[in-house]
């Protein structure tokens, strides 16, 4: 049987779990074991096409780029179990509006942790993120540790299993604990459900170099916004946006293709439409949210 690609730790991405990396990890199987993969390197690309940003009226329309850049490395420490250590930094770049919103998002994180490894397969983690989630400004007020953790649970070997975990931001608002619950399924070495967050997808392997797939993904994370100048926004209420928390998420659904040129490679095209983006800033009920775009994304990975 053809395994589900390793997807470690990429967070990808600060996402809507709150920094974190996604967990779209591949269960434990009980075929030949493979070397524990040690360094990893990841990066992604995307680009969501204009549309109007809405409160209560239209802002304006907004496109966006997203970008980002992940190492890690493992160092084993007994049996199956192994220290994950690693940086990421992730980027939001939005297109000015006459909304209160900011212009750009970034995180700067390490990346700590325990990965329990079967092969090159993870089974479970405990994950911490410690780093700086803001526009611009690095201080205590926009220094957070996201944590993740989580578990494959075998049902079936090599074919049914069930993730189950939860994720923290101190920044995010409203629930700061999100549970993580997700199954794998393979049906044959052509055709797999991979339905974990944040990117659930179906895929169809074409070829040992070639998976085609169709799916969504969560992007996005929890941030602390600046001290801003009046004249710098032109919308109502932006005083209590000054220096406040903001959850953003961009909800996509698209389909794609991803080529392995070794089993060490892997890279991933795709697009879609962005659903949903939302600038949510809990703490002082203000919402705003954009209308459907079209988007297209690049992603790099590779492991060692």
């Amino acid at each position: 049987m053809r395994k589900l690609l390793l997807l470690t730790f990429c967070l990808a991405t600060p996402s809507i779990f709150g920094g974190e990396t996604p967990i779209a990890s591949a269960p434990p199987t009980t075929d030949t074991l493979k070397p524990v993969p040690i360094d990893y390197v990841e990066t992604e690309s995307a680009y969501v096409f204009g549309s109007d940003v809405n409160h209560g009226g239209s802002f304006g329309s907004q496109d966006m780029w997203q970008n980002e850049f992940e190492y890690g490395h493992r160092f084993l420490l007994s049996g199956n179990f192994y220290l994950h250590a690693g940086l990421n930094y992730s980027r939001f770049d939005f297109g000015q509006t006459a909304a209160p919103l900011p212009v750009h998002l970034q995180s700067g994180a390490a990346v700590i942790g325990i990965d329990y490894m079967h092969g090159e397969d993870v089974g479970a983690f405990l994950q911490f993120r410690p780093g700086f989630y803001t526009e611009e400004h690095l201080g205590l007020r926009s220094f957070d540790i996201p944590i993740t953790l989580a578990r494959f649970w075998i049902v079936q070997p090599d074919k049914f299993y069930i993730l189950t975990g939860a994720s923290y931001s101190f920044l995010r608002r409203g629930f700061p604990v999100i549970p993580l619950v997700g199954v794998v399924y393979v049906w044959n070495d052509h055709l797999r459900l991979l339905a974990v967050p944040p990117e659930p997808k179906l895929i169809v392997s074409v070829n040992k170099h070639l998976d085609l797939w169709v799916g969504g993904e969560i992007t996005g994370g929890s941030f602390r916004t600046d001290q801003h100048q009046d004249y710098l926004f032109r919308g109502p209420k932006v005083k209590k946006l000054y220096n406040a928390e903001l959850d953003f998420a961009d909800y996509r659904a698209g389909v794609g293709a991803t080529y392995s040129p070794t089993n060490n490679v892997n890279i991933d095209v795709s697009g879609g439409s962005s659903v949903l983006r939302q600038f949510k800033y809990g703490a002082v009920g203000e919402t705003y949210r954009t209308d459907p775009a079209p988007y297209v994304r690049l992603e790099f990975k590779a492991k060692f």
